[in-house]
């Protein structure tokens, strides 16, 4: 019977391995072709465990190597996802001569990682710019291959990647644009992968080849060549029904049957309801014991540690080495093991299912014999941790050294939720205290990234046992950041007040940048908290690490709400984002810099670094970040004069908070609100944004912190449209005694007075109107952006009157003739335009309309194009004309904008101006290609004549 099944196998190998996967194969093929004419090609096959994948794989290495190709491989496992680059190291094996180099790029980190264990005292968030670096590397050194010839990367079981491999084979399809590479992937469905947003990218780029079960008569075929015979129908359908037409199961299926006593047929197969992975495992064990109980401790020992070597599985099975080596013929005669000399199944399928078949008991023991050996023999530490963390056995200071080192490694991969899973681990260890404290501020920053609730339960016990003022502050920060996300205000000033009394006598720096974040985040009315100025804090915010971006942060944001200082503020805004990406996922308060941006009339920098935040929190599945990316955006669009992308942006922010089931009453719902409403009122769609505010009410009261009141703000605007003047002035009134208070009478952060001065006119309060209009104005100058100051001057003007009105309406006009607010500059126009037809100027009139309507048309503003319409036909011109916006050339930059283009104007390297405006390099070219597209032009050489010819040179 034995001579009988091996017979089978050998027909397998050489025949019914590849039946009726031609057309598969030839995807596979053609991705060789492509590669061999430099154009760079991904495949993907997908399906169910035991389809095939492996088998296709194994034939393409063979075809890509008979045609000269460098093939690299990797398989991977449910273990893999626990070691950084594990998939990357296995294809390089596969290029020797790049092995040296590879460490290079991968190995100075993990030995650094390894030695610093559990020292650090706080553990920072990982470093993203390190991590694109390191895939750069990567990528380089995978070019240099291709420059010796093509190049064929195979990896089976994509779903078990770890993160930082895959991170870089999406970089590396990216990129390779021009390489003589193929890239070859399998990926198993109904398997949740380690990074579930890094597999839907590689899809993305991939060619997607699924392949499914044989039908009926594949599956003949297939039975035929597995007996030597042709097969009953009763038995091909007894075998489709059993198996799915899975070939892997359906192989083993009749081999099983081969063994036993009858021959394969339809009665064999009578009590057979399906036959499926399950199934399996109870087969394949069922044939192991028959054979000896010592076979079924050795295949159990293989299936659950995976051992690289022979040596280790005998270790752990409590096994001599011989009698090791002899159990691993065996399974190999059986057609369960693929090679003598490594212990590897020939399928995840018959692997999974022996160790499934195991008690929790069982398995927890064999990891930790795995553990205790791999250390004893100076394994590397993610070889060790890996085992440690599927044991809940106390190993003591070694498995927490093993368990720290990795998730370092992790870290610096960008791998937060894996790292975080080491570093519970270790906290299960028996622990000094001071050891378990830092423990726990690692694994509590590790998940402020992706779970903040269990972040800030851990900060919170890590403080019970921290004396140190420095610690104590950067621990408290952070938790009142978690906190406030989670809307508990009263936790937050909580926190902050208790460690503000603590430190205060011995770290009063400390001590007043803690009040800085309580002035910024909880609203108060006490005296105190009013004597902190951001020049205190000038020579930490301006240093640029960590710590002092932070600060920054805080700062533009104090002096938003202010209104003091804007070139500071926006100075602050640059530094804190000076990062990029990095700076939002290690700190959600970022996104304040980018409110500033806004505040100082930087638009198209906050366009920018928004979107850069949605993309990266996409990545990393953080929903609150892409929220508040989201509403960033709306709110820029608005000030744009884009309101339909603005509407756009605030309803997919509100989605956000939706899906996170946040209640109403939570900052994060409050966020989008916030944005949403303005440009539904702008569009003119009052019904829309009355249904938002239904659940705050149109005159209930509103609670006392920042994130309410500004919703106050908005309902005060709502209710005007509506026509109730007096709810309106009494929302923004209160809205402006909150704020007053508070020491944040900035018309740049709420412009509440402009709209207060609206519902006063509308009520027949003149007097009122002007006077708040007039102290509006005078602090608008004390900020001196242009949005903010032609603001304030079109409410004078609507308040002064008659033609009185028009001093104030022209000087606001000139003010934002070269301010990207273009629905401001729209509405100013309006009334502008209406006051002079209505005061005998006709002819300027009819210039300065047309330009309105332009404005309004662009905008999409259906309230300012209803006023228009209430003019005389003759008084707004042609129905349709759209005149341009005038101006010189280069008006149409931003401020920023145009800083930038004089800096390199004067000849500064795209560094140099980088340096200046504390801003990053990325950030300038991002301004560089605008201005470029702006101005018409192609290269920096152009971009000093074009100044000067417009005017805007230095």
């Amino acid at each position: 019977m034995a001579q009988q099944h091996d017979a089978a196998r050998g027909r397998f190998s050489d025949v019914a391995k590849l039946a009726h996967r031609s057309s598969e194969l030839s995807r596979l093929t053609s991705a060789l072709d492509a590669a061999e004419t430099s154009t760079p090609t991904v495949v993907l096959l997908e399906g169910v465990t035991g389809i095939g994948k492996t088998t296709l794989l194994g034939e393409v290495a063979g075809l890509a190597r008979a045609r000269g190709f460098q093939v690299a491989g990797a398989v991977t496992s449910n273990l893999d996802k626990f070691m950084s680059f594990s998939v990357v190291r296995q294809l390089f094996e596969g290029l020797t001569t790049e092995a040296e180099a590879l460490e290079a790029v991968v190995g100075a980190g993990r030995d650094g990682a390894a030695r610093s264990g559990v020292g650090g005292a706080a553990a920072g968030g990982f470093d993203e710019l390190s991590v694109h670096q390191t895939c750069f590397e990567l990528y380089q050194l995978m070019s240099g291959v291709a420059e010796r010839g093509p190049v064929c990367l195979i990896v089976d079981d994509l779903q078990w990647a770890d993160v930082s491999s895959l991170r870089w084979l999406n970089y590396l399809v990216r990129r390779a644009t021009r390489l003589p590479l193929a890239v070859l992937l399998t990926c198993t469905t109904g398997v949740y992968p380690a990074d579930p947003l890094q597999i839907a990218e590689m899809q993305l780029y991939a060619t997607r080849v699924k392949i499914g079960g044989f039908k009926a008569d594949e599956l003949s075929e297939f039975i035929e060549l597995m007996l030597g015979r042709r097969p009953e129908p009763e038995l091909v359908e007894a075998c489709r029904v059993a198996t799915g037409g899975n070939p892997l199961v359906l192989r083993y299926l009749l081999s099983a049957m081969e063994e036993g006593p009858c021959e394969p047929d339809a009665d064999a197969l009578k009590e057979l309801v399906s036959y499926g992975p399950q199934e399996l495992g109870e087969s394949v064990l069922a044939r192991l014991n028959r054979e000896s109980g010592q076979l079924v401790q050795l295949a159990r020992t293989i299936a659950v540690v995976e051992p690289g070597d022979l040596k280790l599985a005998a270790e752990v099975a409590d096994m001599p080495l011989p009698a090791a080596a002899d159990g691993v013929r065996q399974l190999v005669r059986m057609g369960l093991m693929l090679d003598a000399e490594k212990p590897q199944f020939v399928h995840a399928v018959i692997k999974n299912a022996i160790a499934n078949s195991i008690t929790h008991a069982v398995r927890d023991d064999l990891h930790a014999r795995a553990a205790v050996r791999l250390h004893e023999s100076q394994a590397r530490i993610a070889f060790v941790a890996r085992h440690v963390q599927c044991t809940t056995a106390k190993l003591g200071g070694w498995a927490v050294h093993a368990l720290c080192g990795t998730a370092e490694e992790l870290l610096k991969d960008g791998d937060v939720i894996t790292a975080a899973s080491f570093l519970a681990r270790a906290l299960q260890e028996d622990l000094q205290p001071d050891l378990r404290t830092n423990l726990l501020i690692k694994l509590g920053r590790a998940e402020t990234y992706f779970d903040t609730r269990q972040a800030a339960v851990h900060f919170e016990q890590a403080l019970e046992n921290i004396e140190e003022p420095e610690l104590l502050f950067d621990v408290v920060s952070v938790l009142s950041d978690l906190l406030y996300a989670e809307g508990q205000e009263e936790d937050v000033r909580s926190a902050l007040s208790e460690l503000i009394d603590r430190i205060c006598a011995s770290a009063p720096k400390l001590s007043a940048q803690l009040r800085l974040v309580l002035r910024v985040t909880v609203p108060t009315d006490e005296p105190d908290e009013s004597d902190i100025a951001a020049e205190d804090f000038s020579g930490d915010w301006r240093r640029g690490d960590a710590r002092g971006r932070k600060l920054a942060a805080l700062v533009a944001q104090d002096l938003g709400h202010r209104g003091e200082d804007l070139a500071t503020c926006r100075e602050a805004a640059l530094v804190a984002l000076s990062a990029g990406a990095v700076s939002f996922m290690q700190d959600p308060r970022m996104m304040a810099a980018i409110n500033a941006l806004v505040q100082t009339d930087e638009f198209d920098l906050a366009l920018w670094y928004s979107t850069e935040a949605i993309q990266e929190a996409r990545r990393r599945k953080l929903d609150l970040i892409s929220l508040l990316g989201h509403t960033m955006r709306s709110r820029a669009h608005l000030c744009c004069g884009a309101l339909e992308r603005s509407v756009d942006e605030g309803r997919l922010a509100l989605a956000e908070a939706q899906r996170m089931n946040l209640h109403h009453s939570h900052p994060g719902y409050a966020w989008p609100l916030d944005a949403l409403l303005p440009a539904l009122l702008h569009l003119g769609d009052v019904e829309a944004a009355r249904e938002l505010v239904e659940p705050i009410g149109l005159t209930s009261p509103l609670p006392v912190t920042f994130h309410d009141t500004s919703l106050l703000h908005r309902r005060g605007h709502l209710r005007l449209e509506l026509g109730d003047a007096a709810g309106a002035l009494a929302d923004q009134l209160e809205c402006g005694r909150r704020l007053t208070s508070w020491s944040a009478p900035s018309p740049a952060f709420l412009p509440w007075r402009f709209y207060a001065v609206v519902a006063h006119l509308r009520l027949g309060q003149s007097q009122e109107a002007l006077n708040l209009a007039l102290e509006d104005l005078e602090l608008a100058r004390k900020w001196t952006s242009a949005s903010t100051v032609g603001r304030a001057l079109l409410g004078v003007g609507m308040a002064t009157g008659g033609a009185a009105a028009l001093p104030w309406l022209v000087e606001a006009d000139d003010v934002l003739s070269n301010a990207p607010a273009l629905l401001l500059r729209a509405e100013v126009l309006v009334e502008l335009g209406t006051t002079r037809w209505h005061h005998g100027r006709q002819d300027l009139a009819r210039e300065e309309l047309a330009r309105a309507k332009a404005a309004a048309q662009r905008c999409g503003s259906l309230p300012l194009l209803a006023k228009l319409a209430e003019l005389p036909p003759e008084a707004v011109g042609r129905p349709g004309s759209s005149p341009a916006l005038p101006g010189p050339l280069g008006s149409q930059l931003t401020p920023h904008e145009r800083r930038v283009a004089s800096l390199v104007a004067e000849g500064n390297s795209n560094e140099e101006v980088a340096r200046k405006l504390s801003a990053s390099r990325r950030a300038v070219e991002f301004h560089l290609t605008n201005i470029y597209r702006k101005l018409g032009i192609r290269r920096r050489t152009q971009l000093a004549a074009v100044l000067r010819s417009s005017g805007n040179g230095g």
